[in-house]
C-alpha cells in the first residue's frame, strides 16, 4: 500500500508536458533539390528547407547519409569523373519522424579532361636479335593510367608498369617512345625517343612445332592448370595460346603453370627462336576446369 501511494505521488509531481502525446508528425518533404556545383569527384546539392511542428529539423538524410538539420547544402565527395547517380533527400525531426523522400535528382560529375604528365625519357635495358626491352620514368595523373609503347610512331604494346619488352621487332633501325593514357581517355605527349638498331641475322628458318602438349587440371577450384610439351632445340621462348589468342610468353622450358578461366579451354604452344621466327602451333590440348574466384 505504501508503494502504491508513493507511485501516485510521483506521478502527480510530474509536469503536464510529461503526459503530452508523443510527436508522430513528420516534417514536410524537402523540395527544390538541385545541383549547385560539380567537380571530377564531387557533387554539391542544395534544397529548400523543410518545416516541422516542433519548430526545427533535427537532420536531413541524403541517400542514406545524415546531414545537419540547420544546413540545406551538402557536398558528396569521393566520386569519380563522369559518374551519374540519383539523389533524394528526406527530413528528420527530434522525435525520429522522417518525411517522405524528395523528388529524385540525377547528377553527373565533371569529366576528366586533364592528360597525364609526359613519361620520363625511354631507355633501352636489353636487346636480342628480335626484341627490345625498355624502361621509362613515371607519369602522374589524378586517375588510373597506363602506358602505350610506340615503335616508329605506332602503338605496339601497352604496359601497366614502367617497363616493357617489345617482341617480334624486325631487323633495322627503329625509334621507340612512350606515352600515358588515363581512364578518361586523355593522352599525354610522347616521351623523348630512343633509337635502336637490330642487326639482320639472316635466319629465316622457323623452329619445329612443339609436340606432345598436355593440359592437366589440378582441380583446386582456382583454375590451376599444368601445361607440358616437348621442347624444341633452337627455341628461346614459347607462346602459350588459349583458344587461339596469346595468353602468356614463357622461357625455354617444357612446362608452364597457368590459371585458366572457368570452363573449357583449348591450348596450343608455339616455339620462337632468337631471330623471332615462330613455329607452327603444337597439337591442341583441351581441359575443363571449375574455378571459383571466391575460394582463391
Amino acid at each position: 500500500m505504501k508503494l502504491l501511494f508513493a507511485t501516485l505521488v510521483a506521478l502527480l509531481c510530474l509536469p503536464a508536458s510529461a503526459f503530452a502525446a508523443r510527436d508522430r508528425t513528420p516534417p514536410t518533404v524537402p523540395t527544390g533539390l538541385r545541383v549547385v556545383a560539380v567537380t571530377e569527384d564531387s557533387v554539391t546539392l542544395r534544397w529548400n528547407p523543410s518545416t516541422d511542428n516542433s519548430g526545427q529539423i533535427h537532420a536531413y538524410v541524403v541517400n542514406g547519409v545524415y546531414h545537419p538539420g540547420n544546413s540545406t547544402q551538402k557536398t558528396i565527395t569521393g566520386l569519380v569523373p563522369n559518374w551519374t547517380q540519383t539523389y533524394r533527400v528526406s527530413a528528420l525531426d527530434a522525435a525520429g519522424n522522417r518525411s517522405a523522400a524528395s523528388a529524385p535528382l540525377t547528377a553527373t560529375t565533371a569529366p576528366d579532361v586533364t592528360a597525364p604528365t609526359v613519361p620520363g625519357a625511354v631507355r633501352v635495358t636489353a636487346t636480342t636479335a628480335s626484341s627490345v626491352s625498355l624502361a621509362w620514368g613515371a607519369s602522374s595523373d589524378r586517375w588510373a593510367l597506363w602506358y602505350e609503347v610506340l615503335m616508329d610512331g605506332a602503338v605496339v604494346q601497352t604496359a601497366g608498369g614502367l617497363s616493357a619488352r617489345v617482341r617480334s621487332v624486325p631487323p633495322g633501325t627503329h625509334t621507340f617512345a612512350v606515352r600515358a593514357r588515363d581512364s578518361g581517355g586523355n593522352v599525354s605527349g610522347s616521351s623523348a625517343p630512343v633509337t635502336v638498331v637490330l642487326a639482320d641475322t639472316g635466319d629465316r628458318v622457323p623452329p619445329s612445332a612443339p609436340s606432345g602438349l598436355t593440359a592437366t587440371d589440378l582441380a583446386d577450384f582456382c583454375g590451376s592448370v599444368i601445361l607440358r610439351w616437348g621442347t624444341v632445340g633452337d627455341a628461346v621462348e614459347y607462346e602459350l595460346l588459349r583458344n587461339g589468342a596469346l595468353f602468356e610468353v614463357v622461357g625455354a622450358t617444357g612446362s608452364a603453370f597457368v590459371y585458366a578461366p572457368d570452363g573449357t579451354s583449348t591450348w596450343t604452344v608455339v616455339a620462337v627462336d632468337a631471330a623471332g621466327n615462330r613455329s607452327a602451333a603444337s597439337n591442341p590440348a583441351t581441359v575443363t576446369v571449375v574455378a571459383d574466384p571466391n575460394l582463391c
